[in-house]
């Protein structure tokens, strides 16, 4: 009896190993060309448009072109010495942040011409908008809550998958009531949800990235956006040659449950 005793005291004081993320299952609608010179980091559904934000010093530009066609309507074209990255549309305006210049830009919806900046501390990596906020990632563990009316930090969110930090978040987007962030030098995305930062679902995408055929260690996933209309999301990366919309699972309804 005291051996029992024994042997449940010490079963119960071994910490419970976390449940594992599920993975979703995706369907490609659709599998379209993307310019391969273009160092994503930012993408955005507009209607029947996307925009997307390229990189590099010097390279530095934004492009708002139709979905299905790749035809280009507007660019804007960022200082030799500014870096672009993630960008989102949020009402007539689209925010776009610069990486280390303290710098996010706020421009036209319709055709990217200039319409004020916000100075911010830190670095800039992926921006999505939740409700009336703006959420943006600097390549850390944390999501920052930023006013859209004067970029103004309000909150932040830890990231957690199993009980462990996330680091390294990037492009982010928002759709099925959970935040989408994909994680840099890595394949997969990750569903997060908002109220608590706690990694809920995990989209499996190294099938995706393994059809580019580049050398290059800096062309990863890198694009992410929701597009409404779809029920979809559209990915693609730096330097890749395609972009795709992929129709996803539902989210587990208990993981559904636990981001109320």
């Amino acid at each position: 009896m005291l051996l029992c005793a024994s042997i449940l005291l010490i079963a119960n004081t071994i910490p419970k190993a976390e449940a594992q993320t599920p993975t979703l299952n995706y369907k490609v609608l659709l599998d379209l060309p993307h310019r391969p010179y273009k160092f994503t980091q930012g993408l955005d559904s507009d209607g029947e448009h996307l925009i997307e934000s390229s990189g590099l010093y010097g390279k530095s530009f934004v492009h708002r072109y139709h979905k299905l066609s790749g035809d280009v309507l507007h660019r804007f074209s960022l200082p030799r010495r500014q870096f672009a990255e993630g960008l989102v549309r949020l009402g007539d305006s689209v925010f776009l942040l610069t990486w280390k210049a303290g710098l996010a830009y706020r421009l036209s919806a319709h055709d990217l011409r200039p319409q004020g900046s916000y100075r911010f501390r830190g670095e800039g990596w992926g921006l999505a908008k939740w409700k009336h906020l703006l959420v943006m990632s600097d390549g850390s563990s944390q999501l920052q809550l930023r006013s859209s009316q004067n970029f103004q930090l309000q909150e932040k969110i830890t990231v957690f998958e199993d009980g462990r930090e996330v680091h390294q978040l990037n492009d982010l987007t928002v759709g099925l009531d959970v935040i989408w962030a994909n994680v840099w030098h890595q394949t997969y995305i990750l569903a997060i949800a908002p109220e608590s930062g706690r990694v809920i679902a995990r989209l499996e995408l190294d099938e995706l990235a393994q059809r580019q055929l580049s050398n290059n260690p800096e062309h990863v996933l890198n694009g992410l956006a929701w597009d409404p209309e779809q029920n979809a999301l559209w990915v693609t990366g730096k330097g890749w040659n395609r972009r795709y919309l992929l129709q996803l699972d539902p989210l587990p309804v208990s993981q559904r449950r636990q981001t109320n």
